[in-house]
């Protein structure tokens, strides 16, 4: 047995924290423009939260590890410099919010004082890296992972390459086939197996959770353990190299993998393991005593002992005793008391965060479980008793972060009191899982859920509802990862007595010991689909206003204040159901007005009355030149007819056509930081050559097939060649070329041919 241990730091963190604090000083002094300075200040793990003004830190903590002196500092910290509580992550992070931008260089400098850093909490970095919190007490490990992440931590912190990625990198250790550090989802992952009685690795690759979650493929069979940080840094160069910078949609390992394929990633990684291994990288050389004889391959038992729950760990005599935290939650002066706790009752002397939010106190003899239990309950916060909210996993949604989009911790709550219903068992709840997320961007993980929820909106008699999409049948554990099926969409009003009846039907017609999951794959997802669907109406504004606001919240339901980040989606969705009704629209201002309101909500504007609408459209369009000047007389027109002119559009419908097209080229410039990327207008051009590629004509041909045949005729071109396109008005001239610009290509020339057909030529780019 050891005592707990954390990474060690790099030796210029020091200096670059003083570098760091002259950026805030630029910054507050005015010389720095903010989007220059969240590029300082991001990667240090520091982010802007929903209000203005108002920031959060991130502390990585490498596999989970603290000591009872980092959590005493923590908690001194949040207290100091913050709103004196502190929150666990889903990726074992530690955050404390409210601290005002110019007391993050003091919290980094205490932070330092005791062995950790928020450098790498945020950005695109290599981000905090997980093991499994059972690592060293599971009896079914290979050997305890532990050692092993933070040594990646400490080579790879060190690199300024770390800092400076396409997107984030995700890196995460188990010591089993139970995976319960996740390493089936994440970009890099190592599953331990002992061969010949060597401790070694299963590594994994390619794999993430988030709007398009993918999972892992297997890269390497298995690896001695001392391979470990070369492993590490082969991938991060790969990634480095060909990580997609142009598109923050795609820029994720996951997508060079869906882009090349497992085998061409195979060749690279071996051709830049070689390199590595020449540029002195080193192997690890550190010692991993084996589990001398493992047990099944599933994640620890929780029993109850004294009252409280435990889980028995592989050394005889010693428990684990988890404290559950509301929603990743404790305040400072818990925190504070349970480091304490660690260090009179703990063996190892210390604690560890989880991936479920929680805490973990290990090495607690049995003797001492009744002690630790009764101080435990002295604590402000009730971390000992079972309750609905501790089955689950939910992150921060619209509360604090600039992406969300629902208010999921009242969600969570609004759903654990549902579950409180006496006519639900606790044996009942104890085998389900919620996964609840205020966006689809999965910090909370959502996608593994047996019963997945993630924020989403749509529009309703032209007010926006806060809704949930509803996932079934995700897991990780040792017969694989999958990830949960969509079911149906509810509206955040209805969520908590989908979760009730949902658990009342499982609840009756459960087999004995049976888990939601295995129920869930014995009566089919069409069984869940059909409960989603008895769940998702929505009632007249007029005569349920409760449906059109979040869960909590006093005001209507609205996106403005969503600010950009890694996914706009429910933003884009919203978009998309505007621009779906001015399509369907069949007279002049039905057209006019979903398409001036569809892009509003990218500048936080959610206005409903048409007159606003239409003033703000131009305010954010016509002023800023995104849309042409010669369309401000058709906002005109259009708001005397809301003053009264019925016949201000007549005979204008080709112009408001001409408007929506525009609209909708914007829509597909609109990238996940919610900036538009038009085409500069053409120059003109004398007499062109004809196009390398020849001419495609596809006249009649619908959406998509005719962008499908389009794509067949440019790829076995050389790069640089052009290709001629004969398109149909309407759908495919906007498509096609908006299609090909979203991959890489170029659009030279649009020319509208006369009598419903135009040309396009492409160039290939890529």
């Amino acid at each position: 047995m050891t005592t707990v241990s954390s990474y060690r730091l790099p030796q210029d963190l020091p200096a670059d924290i003083d570098t760091y604090e002259q950026e805030v000083q630029r910054f507050l002094r005015g010389e720095t423009p903010g989007g220059v300075f969240k590029a300082k200040r991001v990667p240090r793990g520091v982010y802007e939260q929903r209000e203005d003004g108002t920031y959060m830190v991130r502390v990585r903590v490498a596999a989970g590890t603290l000591t009872p002196v980092q959590t005493a500092e923590l908690a001194a910290a949040s207290r100091a410099f913050g709103n004196g509580v502190l929150h666990v992550t889903t990726r074992q992070d530690i955050q404390f919010h409210d601290v005002a931008i110019e007391n993050t260089p003091a919290v980094m400098r205490r932070l330092l004082a005791v062995g950790l850093t928020s450098k790498g909490g945020g950005g695109n970095t290599v981000r905090n890296i997980m093991a499994c919190p059972y690592a060293g007490i599971c009896p079914a490990e290979c050997f305890d992972v532990t050692a092993c992440a933070h040594a990646v931590t400490e080579y790879l912190i060190t690199l300024v390459g770390s800092y400076n990625l396409p997107r984030k990198y995700k890196i995460a250790f188990s010591g089993c086939a139970a995976d319960c550090g996740l390493a089936q989802v994440a970009d890099l992952g190592f599953v331990a197996e002992t061969r010949d009685g060597q401790p070694g690795f299963r590594v994994l690759a390619g794999g993430g959770m988030g709007a398009n979650s993918r999972l892992a493929d297997t890269l390497l069979d298995w690896v001695p353990a001392s391979d470990i940080v070369r492993i590490a840094e082969t991938v991060r160069r790969l990634f480095d190299r060909m990580g997609d910078r142009t598109n923050r949609h795609r820029a994720r390992l996951r997508y060079v993998f869906e882009r090349i394929g497992r085998d061409a990633f195979r060749r690279e990684f071996d051709a830049e393991a070689a390199v590595v291994a020449a540029a002195g990288v080193p192997l690890w050389s550190g010692e991993l005593p084996t589990n001398p004889a493992p047990g099944r391959t599933e994640a620890p038992q929780v029993t109850v002992m004294e009252g409280i729950r435990v889980v028995a760990q592989r050394q005889a005599g010693y428990y684990a005793v988890p404290l559950h935290l509301p929603h990743g939650f404790l305040p400072a002066a818990d925190l504070a008391r349970i480091g304490v706790l660690a260090a009179q009752y703990s063996a190892e002397g210390g604690l560890r965060t989880t991936r479920a939010q929680n805490l973990l106190i290990r090495f607690v003899k049995e003797a001492h479980v009744p002690l630790l239990a009764t101080a435990l309950r002295g604590l402000a916060t009730d971390v000992l008793t079972p309750v609905p909210l501790d089955r689950f996993v939910v992150c921060a949604g619209s509360s604090t972060c600039r992406l969300g989009i629902c208010l999921a911790r009242n969600a969570a709550q609004a759903c654990a009191d549902a579950l409180a219903d006496p006519a639900i068992r606790r044996d009942t709840i104890e085998a389900m899982e919620f996964y609840l997320n205020g966006c689809p961007n999965a910090c909370g993980q959502q996608p593994l859920g047996p019963l997945g929820f993630f924020g989403s909106s749509k529009r309703s008699g032209g007010h926006l509802v806060p809704c949930y999409r509803v996932t079934v049948g995700g897991r990780c554990h040792a017969a694989g990862a999958r990830f949960g099926t969509p079911v149906g969409t509810v509206p955040a009003a209805s969520l908590a007595s989908f979760v009730r009846d949902t658990a009342l039907d499982f609840q009756a017609n459960r087999q004995p010991a049976e888990s939601f999951i295995a129920y869930s794959d014995r009566v089919g997802i069409e069984h869940f689909a059909a409960f989603a669907e008895r769940h998702a109406a929505i009632p007249p504004y007029a005569e349920h206003p409760e449906f059109y606001r979040d869960l909590g919240a006093d005001e209507a339901f609205s996106l403005a204040g969503r600010g950009a980040g890694e996914c706009g989606a429910g933003v884009f969705e919203v978009i998309q159901e505007d621009l779906a009704a001015a399509r369907k629209a069949d007279d002049a201002f039905g057209i006019l007005l979903p398409t001036a309101r569809a892009l509003l909500i990218t500048r936080g504007v959610d206005a409903r009355d048409p007159d606003a609408v239409l003033r703000e459209f131009e305010r954010h369009f016509i002023d800023t030149k995104l849309v042409g000047e010669e369309f401000r007389p058709l906002l005109a027109r259009a708001r005397a007819r809301i003053q009264g002119w019925e016949a201000a559009l007549d005979g204008l419908e080709q112009e408001i056509g001409r408007l929506r097209d525009r609209v909708e080229l914007l829509h597909s410039t609109l990238d996940g930081n919610l900036e538009f990327h038009p085409p500069e207008p053409a120059e003109p051009v004398a007499a062109a050559a004809p196009p390398s590629g020849g001419e495609l004509d596809l006249s009649g041909v619908a959406c998509p097939m005719n962008f499908v045949k389009a794509k067949l005729k440019l790829e076995p071109l050389a790069t640089g060649s052009t290709l001629a396109l004969v398109l149909d008005d309407g759908e495919p001239v906007r498509n096609v070329p908006a299609s090909f610009k979203a991959e890489g290509q170029e659009i030279e020339e649009t020319t509208d041919l006369g009598n419903g057909r135009w040309r396009v030529v492409v160039r290939k780019r890529k």
